[in-house]
């Protein structure tokens, strides 16, 4: 299954006495245990009859299955028969907290506007009244002449777009509940609204909207609703988009993309393997040894032009060696380096900017001597955008006069996708308006743009749920339940996927939460890895640390940042990748005073920036450690024949194989297990050629085809056909 991919359950039921018959579709890990499900009753009335069940694949599912149940409460005889499964492609469009999950607000409904003269619209804070996941909206309706209603943030969709809004209702009395899409203009002025009415029917139901977006449209909302005229209660939850513009899975791989085993998006199964986050070794500047392991920056002395040093910014590789830009407390700073490893300032005493950057990118059109600048990078601004800047030499920055700011607030992540030649910003996405409306959570949203001009508009691709809440080890103080938000978000094109640097923001206090106000929050931040074909739909079937944290009193225990680049290099014969990150040794907003009134453990302080480094490829595997485990993939239609595998035995025992399977997943003759070479090697990046036999190619008149991996104690990373 592919994170956001749709599903609907069908099977055909004949109750032939009694009262018993519920569809389930279930959604599982690779672990075996189940994420989510999704049920629908049997209706009332007797001979064959179908029912009908949808559900939207979590991030961390790898199967489904269909469950054919009668209830514990009921007894009675039922016919079953023609099961089908549909799948949908993964939604383009997405609703935030469409799960009511964030508790920012709570027991607002965060990143909902609330209108309830006729009751009260909250989150219900326990599994139980949730569909899915830890919470549910409610919806009361006391008044038979004044409604209730939550309205989603504004979702960008383009004119002619076709689109489905889904969310489950629970009736839990009364006859009120109604499901709106609304189509607005640029002003925010409806244009067309589409409903669907909650039934009589007890238990979750699923209701849905379609509409296609009329002239003028730029946005579309989604409206959860009472009846002027009805009183009750209905519950909410799992609200969700499909879109015309919804692309299906593409089996295509490009010459020599490597696909990494960070995310699913190729996978299809996998049993019997662990998946292991492989932090990497800090490397850093050996005069810098004596500030912490793997820094290569120190800061200059608080309230000077480079204290607090920190690479939210990015490396790049150029002759003799590398530049960084990076952020400091009254700018942008730049340094370079022969090695990667021991920077200069090169006498350099101020700042190149007086803003902070979201990320540095060439210009993929600049030609030496030409008229086009070199480089490009965002800042933000105290007018809720990002503004762009360009570079004939990374030194001296002008604001270009035809470029369109995009709006925001402090953290941007820029980034260029040679796969697809465009630049993309990875996002804090807040309303214009702001301080007048609330700004909700920390989340992460996507734009992209051909020329570093025009940009789309911004759309939600990222946010913690309630597992990250649940993974939080450092204790709320105050009464605090802690929760997760995350602070920014670089992607970057590695080989078949992107890459997510996640930086996860555990918070611990916030001053003031109720108001939606993400402002002197308290607490640690930690950086993990994600994987993502579309910038939208995001994989992160582990969620250890990427970069581990150092323990209280080290540089990197409070709140870390990465760069928007990684560097592959080869070292001493060998491929490595690079990392640059940075970190404050104490929490978010954390000051002495704060310390003291218990608010926080160790106050920020000055920040640092070192690297961490990686054989290459190596930062998630497939481990089969003491037992025998499989791999498979989803259909590939690969451009070229010779598969290499990133495969590192555990031992002497240690081994893999690679067995060939046409897209129904029938071996192909002669590429089986039997006629496999078994790798027993350490075959680092570019990885061991596979053979079957004298065979050292992939066959190439079967069409798509997919790979099983069997592992025998070892780990399995990466894989590549070129």
């Amino acid at each position: 299954m592919l994170p956001g991919e749709g599903l609907t359950a069908s099977v055909w039921l004949n109750r032939t006495s009694g009262s018993g018959g519920w569809l389930y579709l279930e959604f599982w890990r690779a672990d075996g245990t189940r994420t989510s499900a999704f049920s629908s009753p049997a209706g009332g009335m007797s001979g064959w009859q179908q029912v009908s069940i949808q559900g939207v694949t979590p991030d961390d599912a790898v199967t489904a299955t269909v469950l054919a149940y009668s209830s514990f409460a009921d007894t009675a005889t039922t016919v079953w028969d023609d099961v089908e499964l549909v799948s949908r492609a993964p939604g383009q469009r997405r609703v935030p907290d469409a799960g009511f999950e964030e508790p920012r607000e709570n027991p607002k409904p965060t990143e909902w506007s609330v209108y309830a003269p006729g009751g009260s619209a909250t989150v219900a804070n326990t599994a139980a009244a949730a569909r899915t996941g830890v919470r549910a909206l409610q919806m009361v309706d006391t008044s038979s002449s004044a409604e209730v209603s939550a309205l989603s943030r504004a979702v960008p969709v383009s004119v002619g777009e076709t689109v489905t809004v889904s969310a489950w209702a629970k009736r839990i009395s009364g006859t009120t509940g109604t499901l709106y899409l609304e189509f607005r203009d640029a002003d925010g002025v409806r244009l067309a609204a589409v409903t669907d009415d909650v039934d009589g029917v007890s238990g979750w139901q699923q209701l849905g909207a379609t509409g296609t977006a009329p002239a003028k449209t730029t946005t579309l909302t989604v409206r959860l609703y009472s009846r002027q005229s009805s009183t009750g209660t209905t519950m909410w939850d799992d609200v969700s988009l499909q879109s015309s513009t919804d692309r299906a899975y593409d089996p295509t791989l490009a010459p020599d993309a490597v696909v990494l085993a960070v995310g699913d998006q190729r996978i299809e199964s996998y049993s019997g393997v662990s998946r292991v986050m492989h932090p990497g070794t800090k490397d850093g500047d050996p005069a810098q040894a004596g500030v912490g392991a793997g820094v290569v920056l120190t800061g200059t002395a608080a309230g000077t032009w480079d204290a607090n040093p920190r690479i939210s910014g990015s490396v790049l590789r150029e002759a003799p060696g590398y530049r960084m830009w990076y952020t400091t407390s009254s700018g942008t700073g730049l340094a370079t380096s022969v090695d990667g490893r021991v920077w200069s300032r090169d006498g350099r005493t101020t700042t190149v900017t007086a803003n902070g950057n979201g990320g540095v990118v060439r210009n993929p059109t600049w030609t030496p001597g030409g008229p086009q600048p070199q480089y490009f990078t965002s800042r933000s601004t105290s007018d809720f955008r990002y503004h762009a800047l360009q570079s004939a030499d990374g030194v001296s920055w002008t604001a270009p006069i035809d470029s369109i700011p995009i709006n925001g607030w402090d953290v941007v992540n820029v980034t260029w996708d040679p796969a697809t030649q465009r630049f993309v910003a990875m996002l804090k996405y807040y309303p214009v308006s702001y301080p007048s409306t609330p700004t909700g959570p920390r989340t992460v949203w996507v734009s992209t743009s051909a020329d570093y001009k025009t940009w789309t508009a911004p759309q939600p691709a990222f946010a913690a749920d309630h597992f990250d809440n649940e993974l939080i080890t450092d204790a709320g103080t105050h009464g605090v339940t802690p929760w997760s938000e995350i602070y920014g978000m670089p992607a970057i094109r590695y080989g078949d996927q992107y890459l997510g640097l996640p930086w996860v923001f555990d918070i611990t206090n916030s001053p003031n939460p109720v108001h939606g106000d993400p402002g002197f929050d308290k607490g640690r931040q930690k950086i993990q890895l994600a994987a993502s074909r579309d910038l939208v739909n995001w994989s992160r079937p582990n969620r250890d640390e990427l970069v581990a944290r150092g323990p209280e009193g080290s540089w990197d225990w409070g709140f870390n940042l990465t760069s928007t680049t990684m560097q592959t290099v080869t070292v001493g014969g060998q491929q490595q990748t690079w990392l640059y990150y940075s970190s404050f040794s104490g929490e978010h907003s954390c000051l002495a005073a704060n310390v003291a009134a218990g608010d926080c453990r160790v106050a920020y302080g000055r920040s640092n920036i070192g690297r961490v480094i990686w054989p290459a490829d190596r930062f998630v595997s497939f481990r089969a450690a003491n037992d025998v485990g499989t791999v498979t993939t989803r259909p590939l239609a690969p451009a070229g024949s010779r598969l290499t595998v990133n495969f590192e035995p555990g031992g002497p025992d240690g081994s893999l194989i690679v067995e060939v399977l046409d897209r129904s997943g029938n071996p192909i003759p002669g590429y089986g297990t039997s006629d496999a070479t078994p790798v027993t090697t350490d075959s680092l990046a570019p990885g061991a050629i596979v053979h079957w036999g004298d065979k050292a190619t992939l066959p190439t008149d079967v069409g798509p085809l997919r790979l099983r991996f069997t592992v025998t104690n070892g780990d399995l990373y990466a894989f590549t056909v070129n």
